[in-house]
């Protein structure tokens, strides 16, 4: 399905006709929560290091020298292996991951499709590439650069398996598309983490993979590179997503984002954009700088996106569409009867969010969307549509969220949200400070022809819940006592839980605990 975003005017034409990966996402789950992603944490990793996948180690028989740091040259043959499943073709070098580069990209058809498998952590520039808040501090002249595998012609269609070790040192600086340890995978990506390294490219620019392609799978990604971009779509793990042809819907899960990234439009801690991407288990960091459409997860997710158990804890700050979670979600422009729904199930945030128009804790802007189970315990500040949940909320339906953040802005400011219209909404509280010039409200500045129930607020002086309600619901003022009680929490229903151990004594969700 080919898709639209308001701001990715610089993307080139869809490539080729759809890719198969070797290796397929077991979908049993549905849109069920994963126990195993509680207070949004991810399953990827422990102390910020991929899993194993459990394999056994590279035979006595491999080539190579593990740890040495890259020379710049390209090995003639892998460590062993034939490139099956059961006999990966093993990479314990640099040079030998520089084959990989370098076959990929010249589309030799003898080594696509095939599996791969890191033997051992790799060095491709010695010393500190970045300090510790993310800042170049290498002398780049001596620097080999690196060639990611894959490109804007050629995808890479196998399955690489980080098998928990890293890759360190790496080194792009290009006005080019396409960077990160792969510019371009229709493939599976897994268990791998990129860190202190820098990335600074043009479009689809990350630090693991900068285009997921058709129906291609990353996991269990870790990236802590800085990555800084120049273009549209600037990602940590993945810059964009491209569903090419035949309904493909990628997959992102169990991945976490610790580098600086900092890009124009589309800026996100996982993913600068994408639509028809199915994301689970992810966590940001750090902090995410962008202009228009910039997230802690996401820049920009469009139409039929499923975001499931997610958090960020870092600072974002951007001018138009800025979130703690994603700048835009579901339709940039509007929603029609034959649109898909974007789906958000479980999203906390408790970053510092800064931006102007559209700017929110969870969704700077959301257009035609399911949500659930949403929390913001940061402080935003915007000018234009200011809220602590949804910056501007059309054509969506919102159950199970709470805000506790202060928000500050100047025109449509609310604790829930700035501007809310047609849809449904339910068991949804806010004690946040909420500050304005005008359609100001505790709960929502401006509300049009909703449905709403259990809507309760923190009752604070003479401040009304709503800045303006036209054809909406009411939202009932509480005490601090009273929202602090178990019966509170059993008033919101199921899927609200009393902690008086978190978030100060009120209820929290059930997938936080």
């Amino acid at each position: 399905m080919c898709y639209k975003w308001i701001f990715l005017l610089g993307l080139s034409a869809m490539l080729g006709a759809c890719s198969q990966t070797v290796d397929s996402f077991d979908d049993e789950d549905s849109l069920e929560i994963s126990s195993s992603a509680k207070k949004g944490a991810s399953s990827s990793s422990k102390g910020g290091k991929a899993t194993s996948s459990a394999t056994e180690e590279p035979d006595e028989d491999c080539v190579g020298e593990p740890g040495k740091v890259w020379d710049g040259t390209t090995a003639k043959n892998f460590a062993c292996g034939a490139g099956t499943k059961l006999s990966p073709y093993v990479i314990l070098t640099a040079e030998q991951l520089a084959k990989l580069s370098f076959v990929i990209g010249a589309n030799d058809k003898a080594y696509q499709g095939k599996y791969y498998k890191l033997g051992a952590d790799i060095v491709l520039n010695k010393g500190k590439i970045i300090d510790d808040k993310g800042g170049f501090v290498a002398d780049s002249a001596k620097l080999h650069k690196w060639t990611p595998i894959g490109n804007s012609s050629v995808s890479f269609t196998g399955l690489f398996d980080g098998d928990g070790h890293s890759v360190s040192g790496m080194f792009i600086n290009t006005t080019s598309t396409h960077n990160g340890l792969f510019g371009n995978s229709s493939g599976t990506v897994q268990n791998v983490t990129v860190e202190n390294s820098w990335v600074s490219g043009g479009d689809r620019s990350a630090g693991v993979l900068g285009v997921l392609r058709g129906a291609g799978i990353i996991k269990g990604a870790i990236n802590k590179a800085s990555v800084i971009g120049v273009g549209n779509a600037t990602g940590g793990v993945v810059g964009a997503y491209e569903s090419v042809c035949c309904n493909n819907v990628g997959v992102i899960e169990n991945v976490e984002n610790y580098g600086l990234i900092s890009g124009s439009k589309t800026v996100g801690g996982v993913i600068g954009s994408g639509t028809n991407i199915r994301i689970t288990n992810a966590i940001n960091y750090n902090e995410i700088i962008g202009t228009a459409g910039t997230g802690g997860i996401a820049g920009s997710l469009g139409s039929n996106s499923v975001l499931m158990n997610a958090e960020n804890k870092g600072n974002i700050s951007g001018k138009e569409g800025t979130a703690g979670i994603a700048g835009y979600f579901g339709y940039v422009y509007s929603c029609s009867t034959n649109s898909k729904q974007a789906t958000l199930k479980g999203a906390k945030n408790s970053g510092y969010v800064e931006g102007a128009k559209y700017t929110a804790g969870i969704v700077g802007k959301n257009d035609c969307s399911a949500n659930s189970m949403l929390s913001n315990e940061g402080s935003i500040i915007g000018t234009f549509y200011t809220a602590g949940v949804f910056g501007y909320a059309k054509n969506s339906n919102t159950e199970f969220a709470y805000n506790v953040g202060n928000v500050l802005g100047d025109t449509y400011v609310g604790g829930i949200a700035g501007y809310n219209e047609v849809g449904v909404s339910q068991s949804i509280y806010s004690t946040g400070k909420v500050d304005g010039d005008s359609l100001v409200g505790l709960m929502i500045g401006y509300n049009f022809n909703t449905t709403m129930a259990d809507y309760y607020y923190l009752k604070q002086g003479d401040q009304e819940p709503f800045g303006q309600n036209n054809g909406g619901g009411v939202a009932t003022p509480k005490t601090e006592k009273e929202m602090k009680s178990k019966k509170f929490a059993e008033l919101l229903g199921d899927d609200f839980v009393y902690d008086s151990e978190q978030n100060d004594g009120y209820p929290i969700l059930k997938w936080e605990e």
